[in-house]
Parts: structure tokens; sequence; C-alpha cells
């Protein structure tokens, strides 16, 4: 008789700590599991996963034991999709969130609690302004006047129709702290805007602009009420380690697991 098919941990990957999740998963339960990831963004290909991407309509769960979401916090209708279908599946679901950058005595932030609330505080901040942000959020800033806006980009857009007055700088992978600060020297940029991601791939940004003395619009991460998220790898893979133990998911749904 052919093997019975391993239980699957479905992951939703939407950042590069998600990814290495996955990587790490996929080695620590080779044999024991399989992880089946879906991919949202850009980031690279977990190694030792089964990979596809986030469509747009419901999250497929189908087969899955367990759901790790390690989505962007900043896509919430995703994150609400995932968690939605998760609890009509009843399928155990953890938050997976590393942490958010500890800010530094140095470090000149003005935080925001979302894009309406830095598109409004940028006209007193600065006259040229570096936006760090996701392509589809430039387009508020066009409501911005006498405000010239560099854009920080992984690689060229495929279209680019905004005013003149945004102007894109492709880095590619350079993100690290030097080449920030010869971004920002080059652009003239007196304020920077970007999401408070924690992201290792913008941390170059935030610590370059504290060289630089030079203030970030910072937009808080959103608050997912109700939730304890995993902060590291560790204390996801004791999760699923402990789901497959049969503890049950309301037992594992409190901060002191965390």
């Amino acid at each position: 008789m052919p093997p019975e098919p391993l239980p699957v941990i479905r992951i939703f990957a939407g950042t590069r700590a998600a990814v290495r999740l996955a990587t790490a998963m996929a080695a620590r339960f080779e044999g024991r599991l399989t992880v089946a990831v879906a991919l949202c963004g850009n980031g690279p290909v977990p190694r030792g996963c089964l990979t596809d991407c986030i469509g747009d309509g419901v999250p497929d769960l189908a087969g899955a034991a367990a759901v790790i979401d390690g989505l962007d916090p900043f896509g919430r209708r995703l994150v609400q999709r995932v968690r939605d279908a998760s609890a009509r599946a009843r399928i155990p679901r953890l938050a997976f969130r590393p942490p958010a950058w500890q800010r530094h005595p140095l470090d000149r932030w003005v935080e925001v609690r979302d894009l309406a609330g830095a598109v409004s505080a940028v006209p007193s901040i600065a006259r040229t302004v570096l936006l760090a942000l996701p392509e589809p959020d430039i387009a508020a800033f066009t409501l911005v006047d006498d405000v010239d806006f560099a854009v920080r980009m992984a690689r060229p857009p495929a279209r680019w129709d905004r005013p003149p007055r945004f102007t894109v700088h492709a880095g590619g992978s350079q993100c690290h702290h030097q080449a920030e600060v010869r971004l920002l020297r080059s652009t003239g940029a007196g304020a920077v805007v970007m999401r408070a991601t924690g992201c290792e791939a913008d941390t170059g940004l935030v610590t370059a602009a504290r060289s630089l003395d030079l203030p970030i619009v910072m937009i808080r991460r959103p608050v997912e009420r109700g939730e304890v998220p995993a902060r590291t790898i560790d204390v996801a893979v004791d999760w699923i380690e402990a789901v497959r133990s049969g503890v049950s998911a309301e037992a594992l749904d409190v901060p002191a697991w965390r």
C-alpha cells in the first residue's frame, strides 16, 4: 500500500522573514510534515517547500492541518481573508510577526497612524521627500502640492504615469546603510516616509536617516486586535509541535505562549 500523505502546514508568506520561517520549518519537519507556501510579493522562494502564489479569492486551505499567517501586516485585507478562512475551516492559525524596530534616541520619527496621516504630515516637514512605500501608496501623495518626491524602488516599474515631481530611484538589492546614505544625499531628501515594517531590507534606510539627522514620517504597524503573534521562528516551530501533539488552538492562544 502507498504511504499515507504527510500532514500539511500552510504558510502564507508576505515577508522575507516568513520565507526564512518556511525554509526552517521544511528543514525541521522533513519527513514528518509537508510545508506548503503561498507567496505574496517578490520575495525569494523558500527551500524544501511546495510553493504557489496567493490569488485574489478565498485562500486555499484544503488539506491543511495548521496555518501560519506570515503576511505583511500592512496588507490588512489579505490578513483578514486568511483569518476568516481559517476560522471557517476550524484550522489552527498562528500569526507570525517579527518585532518592529525599537526607536533609537537619535531617531527623529514623526509617527502617524496610517497613509492619510503621512500625507497630511509631509508638507510641514520638507520640500523634498523620499518615499519608501509600495507603489500603490504613491498615488496618495499626488494631492500634496509644492513637494518633490523621490520614490525608492527595488526595480524600475513597468509603467510610470506620476507627475514629473515624482522621480523613481531603483536600487535593486542595494539596501545597506551606505547605499541608503548615498540615495538620500543624491536626491536631496529632507525627510523620509516609510512603514514601520521591522524588515531587515528597510533597516539600512532607518539608520541612514538617523546618521544624516533626517526626520522619518513613520507609519505605524496596524494593530491586530485579539492576536498574540509569534515573534520568532523558534516560537512558531514550538507552536507547530504543540499542535501536532494535540494541544488545542484555544489553549495556545494566550500571551504566555509567546
